[in-house]
């Protein structure tokens, strides 16, 4: 029986199910045009009544899906398969989201945002040459 000589990188990814999405970015992205697209509506609501709230909400997410599927796939392409989800939390983490209120489990502080040097502190030199012949070091 033969065995495989290596491992592809994308064997147990995500499929993209349509124009870039996967079935979870598909599926958050038709919420968030639904939920956009009921906001939308609302101020409409005087001049075309109530049927234009779910005509909103049935519009916006075509819409999202179709063009931000291509946006997306722009953005996705040539990079590893997390590339979004790092970028989204690390704007969560670093931009507007972490000064809302109730945006503690979205802006987790897991990334490393601070970029400095190091130094070790140390008062004289450590001889390598003394510390291999036996020597005491400090």
């Amino acid at each position: 029986m033969q065995t495989i000589d290596f491992m592809p990188d994308r064997l147990n990814a995500e499929p993209t199910v349509f124009r870039g999405f996967t079935t979870h970015e598909m599926f958050a992205a038709a919420g968030v045009g639904c939920v956009g697209g009921s906001v939308i509506s609302i101020p409409l609501l005087p001049l075309a009544g109530w049927v234009i709230l779910p005509t909103g909400a049935l519009i916006m997410p075509l819409l999202v899906v179709f063009f931000g599927g291509t946006f997306l796939t722009r953005i996705k392409r040539g990079k590893p398969e997390n590339y979004l989800y790092r970028r989204l939390s690390w704007k969560l983490q670093t931009g507007f989201a972490r000064t809302l209120p109730l945006t503690g489990r979205l802006t987790e502080k897991s990334l490393i945002t601070v970029s400095q040097g190091w130094f070790l502190r140390r008062t004289q030199a450590l001889s390598l040459c003394r510390y291999i012949a036996g020597g005491r070091h400090e």
